[in-house]
């Protein structure tokens, strides 16, 4: 006991004494640290295998969203394909019918009927309902 306490305490009967352990053979006390290592610790292939499992599943997340966005711009880009197409023969016709007005004499007196004209001294027949 320190000093001060043996000032201040005067009862001699009640000392304290460290409980005794029993004292077991090094080679028992290393065999049971070990255990407890092993049982505490982390197997290597127990992380390797982790670290690889979310390495996958990164790689197959980055691949599945540019997969998904490369079969949306498919689709868009048929979608323009086909808009390009239609356009080009609504062209195509147009072509026609501008080369055809501007050449042929009756496509031009077919189209100016269309609108209600006549040549002079011709009679028009407009149906009445």
């Amino acid at each position: 006991m320190s000093k001060v306490v043996a000032t201040y305490w005067t009862n001699t009967q009640a000392v304290w004494t460290r409980p005794q352990t029993v004292r077991m053979p090094r080679e028992a006390r290393v065999k049971i640290s070990r255990r407890v290592e092993k049982d505490r610790a982390t197997p290597q292939w127990m992380v390797f295998t982790v670290i690889a499992a979310m390495t996958c599943l990164l790689c197959l997340t980055v691949n599945f969203r540019a997969f998904s966005e490369m079969r949306q711009e498919m689709s868009q880009n048929e979608t323009l394909n086909s808009q390009m197409e239609i356009l080009t023969n609504e062209n195509f016709v147009l072509q026609e019918e501008i080369h055809n007005l501007k050449s042929d004499s009756r496509a031009i007196e077919r189209e100016a009927r269309k609108i209600g004209m006549s040549r002079p001294n011709e009679k028009i027949l407009v149906p009445t309902n």
